[in-house]
């Protein structure tokens, strides 16, 4: 591709143009129809198909299975085929996944959807991050990062109160619909903003699905998530357990830190570098955890969410940089979907290493090695773990 903001050029020069506002545009849309289904997906497996617990489980946990899977799959596919081909078959499959609850009958008929609606996820995320690398300029990547994040945020977090409300007001089968559409209007909103096929996209089969280079900044993601993933999976309880029943202010905290600060400070891992700014966050989570950790009343917890919610502002941006750096642009999807799969295990395996502590100890133990994981993260990256940068062409 020839154009002002496409693989192959000496990139663009202005980050905020008609295009990327149509980019974050698409993405909200997205992000909320999938937001949507959480809080709606559940009692949809357990009352309406009869599933249990497994069931409810099996149905919003395999979401994240088949993305962890298909991640390194779609990486290549969105360099040979192009970001718009990918983004447009993401909202496609998620539409249908979502469409598909209509006519589900049995939990495994759910499971299904769900899965399917997986294989889009990750076909649309890793599409869509590598436009938005794709359009900034290469000293605001960061700052590209934090904008774009932002969508995702606001996305996830008004599509849960759709769903909720819709469902209530009306029925399942209205949040159903109205995924699939919001998907559809993405779809068109992404074919319209993102350019076609390179010019310089590889050919034919690729030789490897990983990006070996991407794999350190993972693997330092992979590290820094865990703690957090364990903050969400149980300061639930462990506000309970010291007497607060208000875990919605908590969240609501750590949301509103993370949102404003990526808006107010978007430029800031674009001018301390990604590796300094991946530093202070892991600083910052270190401290926010054990301030949880040692200080189990109400206002530890709300200082350390505070604290820790400044540190996780930017970890994700500050290491996805790095990924990017490691590759050319041609091979931007593949380093993409190598890197986001240290997102998908953080997640799923932090909650499940957070919780066998808890069950041997404590919550209060749990968040203190849940620290140490970040501390551990912020060593390896100064020392061992060092990512590469590709050299440009």
């Amino acid at each position: 591709m020839t154009g002002a903001d496409g693989p192959g050029t000496t990139g663009p020069q202005r980050l905020f143009t008609a295009r990327f506002a149509v980019l974050c545009l698409c993405a909200v849309f997205y992000f909320v129809s999938l937001g949507m289904v959480y809080p709606v997906l559940p009692g949809f497996v357990e009352n309406d198909l009869g599933g249990g617990p497994v069931a409810v489980g099996l149905a919003v946990g395999g979401f994240g299975l088949s993305a962890a899977v298909a991640r390194p799959l779609v990486g290549p596919l969105g360099d040979s085929k192009g970001r718009r081909f990918v983004v447009v078959w993401g909202c496609v499959l998620v539409g249908l996944g979502i469409l598909g609850n209509l006519f589900a009958t049995t939990v495994a008929t759910a499971v299904l959807f769900r899965l399917l609606t997986g294989l889009g996820e990750a076909a649309f995320f890793v599409g869509i991050a590598a436009a938005a690398q794709d359009m900034a300029p290469e000293h605001r990547r960061g700052e590209a990062v934090s904008y774009f994040s932002v969508t995702v945020y606001s996305g996830l977090a008004g599509g849960p109160v759709i769903g909720e409300q819709l469902a209530e007001s009306l029925s399942a089968d209205a949040v159903w619909a109205l995924g699939g559409g919001l998907c559809a209007i993405s779809a068109v909103l992404g074919a319209y903003s993102i350019h076609g096929r390179p010019d310089d996209a590889p050919t034919g089969w690729p030789t490897s699905f990983f990006h070996r280079p991407a794999a350190r900044p993972a693997v330092l993601l992979f590290l820094g998530l865990i703690g957090y993933a364990g903050f969400l999976s149980f300061i639930e309880l462990h506000v309970e357990d010291i007497g607060f029943a208000r875990s919605g202010a908590v969240f609501a905290t750590f949301a509103v830190i993370v949102i404003s600060m990526r808006i107010v400070l978007a430029r800031l891992p674009d001018r301390l570098g990604p590796q300094r700014t991946s530093t202070m966050s892991y600083t910052f989570s270190v401290i926010g955890l054990w301030i949880v950790a040692l200080w189990p009343q109400v206002p530890g917890v709300f200082l350390g969410t505070v604290v820790l919610a400044i540190g996780q502002t930017f970890l994700f941006p500050a290491l996805f940089v790095l990924a990017v750096q490691s590759a050319p642009a041609n091979r931007r999807s593949q380093a993409i979907g190598t890197f986001s799969i240290a997102f998908d295990l953080a997640v799923g395996l932090g909650g499940l290493l957070t919780g066998a502590v808890v069950a041997l100890s404590s919550f209060t133990t749990a968040f203190f090695v849940g620290g140490i994981v970040s501390l551990v993260a912020l060593v390896l990256s100064r020392t061992v773990v060092r990512p590469q940068i590709a050299p440009a062409h």
